[in-house]
């Protein structure tokens, strides 16, 4: 019998744990070019690595142009997976390019940049993009643009030119921001933009122009402007909305006060929540916790949830006030949401009330998730309760058919079986088993999967 030094798979690791660097610290020039040649050959991506150091080396944007009209371009559809595998192998030229910015910005690298990004969104316009990995490849490359022209290397009048052709023409998918341009346009730049938006306010893309004029309201700190193009006729909570994050955005907090109180006192619906968020955050900010407190109580006995009880909590905590606002802030909840109140009772490790509530209305179905939930924190105290609970959910999840409900509805059981066994009914529990079986004998791929997981 070999020893175990002598074993090859022994051999085999040690060889394995040998650092690279050493390996090849260890070739020579000659050797170390062959290896390389033979891997560009075969690998695409070892190629543009080769090719985009040597462009970088030399200081030369014509070969980094090159990788990007050959990386950054397809003329064929891409499915869905297709369309990851494109940008995982089009990175490495985003990333060169933010390589090439780090250490020399200037005009060529500008139009290089804004080559790229319009050579991506046309890959976009033919491509399944579900998953967002292209387009989060199209909105670095504008992040860089716009890093870029910060150094004040580009010409502000094309600059104008660009963000307006861009926006009104190439396509409709992502926005340049006048705002976040400002200092790299300047005044003639900014007087460039402006006229060009101008010149197409009757003409196609009307959100494009109707985004940008409003942008230009935010840059210009024209209140009246904003109230016009971002608040409309200032009927619904999203529009008083806009209107309170372009003054937060300005900086003008008691203007965000102003419009969040009006808005909360004019308009109704969920988006009223976004109101007091914005408010809220100005007495942050003013270090004003009591000012906190009774918008989240106000918020709360307005539009009780889980939601906002949890912000009252938090609110009440920092001035440890919880004690005087919980009574209250339970009977909102339960008058409007009892779902949310047994939520916010979970979340609060208050299992036993939660228990109760739950119980309440005989009529009253928490629904499935909600069930399971109180099922998982009833069973290590009350692991009967809890096997009825799970009981009831494998029923419920077994009135659908397929393996993913399969799937569900043997894990509740795991559970179920478990709580059994802690509640001295494991006889129980198998009779109720015997009977599912029973009831479900013409479901094969069923019987099989609780035959594989002992369920029987």
């Amino acid at each position: 019998m070999l020893g175990c030094k002598d074993c090859p798979v022994a051999g085999r690791a040690k060889r394995e744990q040998r650092d690279l660097g050493e390996i090849v610290d260890s070739l020579s020039p000659e050797e170390l070019r062959a290896i390389v040649a033979s891997a560009a050959d075969r690998h695409d991506d070892v190629e543009r690595h080769i090719r985009l150091s040597s462009a970088r080396v030399s200081g030369d944007l014509s070969e980094l142009r090159a990788e990007v009209d050959r990386g950054l371009r397809t003329r064929r559809f891409l499915g869905y997976r297709e369309s990851s595998e494109w940008a995982r192998s089009a990175r490495p030229v985003v990333e060169e390019l933010r390589s090439v910015a780090v250490s020399s910005s200037s005009r060529d690298l500008v139009a290089l940049i804004e080559r790229a990004i319009g050579h991506v969104v046309k890959v976009i316009m033919h491509a399944d993009d579900s998953n967002g990995t292209i387009g989060d490849l199209a909105r670095e490359l504008l992040d860089l643009h716009a890093q870029v022209c910060d150094a004040g290397v580009a010409d502000p009048v094309k600059l104008a030119a660009w963000m307006v052709r861009f926006s009104c023409e190439d396509q409709d998918f992502f926005e340049v921001d006048p705002v976040r341009y400002a200092g790299a346009l300047g005044e003639s730049g900014l007087a460039a933009y402006r006229r060009a938006i101008a010149d197409r306010a009757d003409g196609e893309r009307v959100f494009a122009v109707r985004w940008a004029h409003e942008r230009l309201a935010v840059l210009d700190g024209d209140e009246n402007a904003i109230i016009i193009l971002l608040g409309g006729d200032l009927s619904a909570p999203h529009q008083f909305v806009r209107v309170c994050e372009a003054m937060a955005e300005l900086g003008r907090d008691d203007e965000v006060l102003r419009w969040a109180q009006r808005g909360i006192a004019e308009t109704s619906g969920w988006q009223v929540g976004k109101l007091f968020d914005l408010a809220c955050g100005v007495h942050e900010r003013r270090s004003e916790p009591l000012e906190v407190l009774r918008l989240r109580r106000e918020q709360h006995e307005g539009m009780a949830s889980a939601d906002t009880y949890a912000q009252l909590h938090q609110s009440a905590d920092a001035l440890g006030a919880w004690g005087v606002e919980r009574a209250a802030a339970r009977l909102a909840l339960r008058e409007r949401d009892l779902g949310g109140l047994i939520d916010a009772l979970l979340a609060e490790n208050d299992m036993e009330t939660a228990w109760n509530v739950a119980l309440e209305d005989p009529d009253w179905d928490p629904g499935l998730a909600r069930r399971l939930r109180l099922a998982e924190a009833r069973e290590p105290q009350h692991p009967a309760d809890a096997l009825s609970g799970y009981m009831l959910s494998v029923d419920e999840l077994l009135v659908e058919t397929g393996r993913g409900a399969y799937t569900r509805a043997i894990s509740v059981l795991k559970r179920a079986r478990r709580a059994a066994h802690s509640a001295g009914l494991a006889d129980w529990f198998e009779a109720q088993v015997t009977s599912l079986r029973e009831s479900h004998r013409r479901r094969p791929t069923l019987i099989a999967m609780l035959d594989k997981a002992g369920l029987n």
